[in-house]
């Protein structure tokens, strides 16, 4: 179903014409969710800065940024579009820099500001061939137009390029990680949850317009995803700070979107409408599904933070007895962000397996190769998203606190506990409530599936371009159905093992008693497992992709000295491509403006041939 608006403007070339169809249904109701739950959250969160910040200023900077949204994903005219992209992106610089006194925070504001103009200027040239071969600047339009293969790979290259900067495929994620960290929490999960997938919705638009693309669109998307999947997750389990570790989990997710996006594309090629349906649908339900679960660890980081003044892991412990809400919902979106059944993450991964596992069946012998390697990219990324989450949980909530001021803070909240049999939470209840509706709604999605996949699984089609029969969903839904109810039933058979326990033992409760560690008689908190031990063995067989560097540790002698480790993960993409290119053009920024001042008349003689040439041009 498609519903069309239009109503002719006087912006030149534009119209202001707007599009609904299950594709902008889909991203409009990941917008809604989340803006509404951040919203909420930030009623707590930006309380301690009344006064002191122009707050009236942010929360219009976010309602327009979510009008803005709304219009990106449903315009239907390219000036339209491209317009409100525009004012979306300075917009959300204006959000990134809430902390505007920190220079750290105004160079990660300026690296996005430049990165998705760069990126804009691909849109532009993409749109302007696009315009060009069909004749209009209207969506509908182009749709019924015919491209050439030529101009159809250079138009989806452009948009890759285009929509890959803002949505953070690997090489071009560079200001994301700087970004994610800089903004408020609630901003956070806005960039994760909502902004990267415009990126999503402009490569799916684009793919809904062109209909027939060259064989190779569909090789190199799940390309990208395999590569943008694998290191985004191998560099989040590199890192020490929480917001930053989080901004690699949402590369490492964009690319199972991408590998979902990308086995839809092979299926299109080779004409094969369930395949294509299903890697389209188990994409799209990624994007609502990851909205969700980063939506919700991003709000539980900012909570943790705020509360403790410090994302660095190797500082935090123990927070699961002053935070116990914020643990468990924080658990919640851990369990969903590893794929786990009963939790949602579960059901949009079992879509893309699906959709690979059919692929290996029916595409032709490369096509079954890429499948092969989608597969087993797409398990050791979970695989290590659950090593990653098992070090993140396992550091922040558990074991002992770390600091000093941690540790009052418990021993004040063992003190409360004493005194109320309630154990109140140590943050905001507007902070509760928001990261509770979307830990609810990830588990129902986990839960509940059908609802949220037959939604998904319109867009699929809608994007395949295929009639697909009742019987495709429930062929897809019964594998789906018996997996959740055997891991149901497995998890009640334990719930009621832990029930009968309980009440064999009675009123008596078993001895707590601190870790073994070698014999020591009391256990200090530095014996505990820091954020860097966890991860090492895995990053140090990786250290030569992730550029892992490691300062100090060794012991020496009997009776050692106290000593320290620094370990460190480089992001290859900045350091050994982008930052010696910015270098580069700083340094001929500054050769070229030093010839302009020193000889101006030069530079007025420049400007005068070229209006003759302009005149001489005009005059033919």
């Amino acid at each position: 179903m498609e519903i069309i608006f239009s109503k002719i403007w006087q912006v030149p070339f534009g119209a202001l014409s707007l599009r609904l169809d299950p594709l902008s249904v889909l991203f409009l109701t990941a917008i809604t969710i989340l803006f509404f739950c951040a919203g909420i959250y930030s009623m707590g969160y930006l309380r301690p800065y009344q006064g002191k910040k122009p707050l009236v200023w942010h929360v219009f900077c976010y309602l327009f940024l979510a009008m803005m949204f709304g219009v990106v994903v449903t315009a239907n005219n390219v000036i339209l579009f491209l317009s409100a992209w525009e004012l979306m992106s300075i917009a959300t610089y204006f959000l990134i820099i809430f902390h505007d006194e920190t220079p750290s925070v105004r160079r990660a504001g300026f690296l996005y500001l430049m990165a998705t103009h760069c990126g804009t200027f691909c849109l532009f040239l993409m749109f302007f061939l696009m315009a060009h071969t069909a004749g209009s600047m209207n969506f509908d339009v182009m749709a019924h137009a015919s491209f050439s293969p030529v101009v159809a790979g250079t138009i989806f290259s452009l948009a890759l390029i285009g929509f890959g900067v803002k949505a953070g495929f690997l090489p071009f994620h560079i200001w994301l990680p700087h970004a994610h960290p800089a903004a408020p929490s609630h901003i956070s999960a806005v960039l994760s949850g909502v902004a990267i997938k415009t990126g999503i919705y402009g490569i799916c638009r684009v793919l809904w317009i062109m209909g027939v693309l060259p064989e190779w669109c569909g090789y190199a998307l799940l390309l990208i995803g395999v590569v943008s999947g694998l290191m985004g997750v191998l560099y989040a389990l590199g890192q020490h700070e929480l917001k930053k570790l989080l901004a690699y989990h949402s590369i490492e997710n964009i690319g199972i979107i991408a590998i979902g996006l990308g086995i839809g594309m092979l299926g299109r090629t080779y004409h094969l409408a369930f395949v294509s349906a299903l890697g389209f649908a188990g994409a799209l339900l990624h994007v609502l599904n990851h909205a969700l679960f980063k939506g919700l660890l991003f709000l539980g980081a900012g909570s943790v933070i705020q509360k403790t003044h410090t994302g660095d892991l190797d500082r935090l412990g123990g927070l699961a007895k002053i935070m116990p809400y914020t643990s468990v919902l924080f658990l919640v979106g851990a369990l969903s962000i590893c794929g786990l059944p009963l939790f949602n993450g579960f059901i949009s991964e079992f879509v893309i397996f699906y959709g690979l596992f059919q692929g290996l069946l029916t595409l032709p012998l490369q096509g079954v190769f890429s499948c092969g390697v989608g597969i087993v990219s797409l398990a050791l990324m979970g695989a290590l998203a659950l090593a990653c989450f098992a070090k993140v949980y396992g550091t922040i909530f558990l074991g002992k606190p770390r600091r000093t001021g941690d540790s009052a803070l418990f021993q004040e909240k063992e003190r409360n506990r004493a005194l109320s049999p309630v154990l109140r939470e140590a943050t905001s209840k507007w902070m509760i409530v928001a990261m509770a509706v979307l830990a609810g709604l990830c588990a129902w999605i986990g839960l509940a599936p059908r609802n949220a996949v037959r939604l998904t699984f319109a867009g699929g089609e809608y994007l395949s371009r295929g009639v697909l029969m009742k019987e495709d969903f429930e062929k897809l839904m019964a594998p789906l159905s018996m997996i959740i109810g055997t891991v149901f039933i497995f998890m009640a058979v334990i719930a009621v093992l832990v029930l009968v326990r309980k009440v064999l033992l009675g009123k008596g409760s078993m001895p707590i008693q601190d870790t073994w560690a070698c014999g020591f008689a009391q256990v200090s908190p530095k014996f505990q497992y820091t954020s860097s031990s966890f991860a090492r063995p895995i990053v140090e067989l990786m250290k030569k992709i992730l550029m892992f560097s490691r300062q100090g540790g060794k012991v020496v002698g009997e009776f050692p000295v106290q000593a320290h480790m620094i370990s460190a993960v480089k992001d290859a993409s900045e350091e050994g491509m982008f930052r010696p290119l910015y270098i580069r053009f700083i340094r001929l920024s500054r050769k070229l403006d030093e010839r302009r001042n020193k000889y101006t008349q030069m530079y007025l003689m420049y400007i005068f041939l070229f209006l003759i040439f302009l005149l001489i041009w005009k005059l033919r």
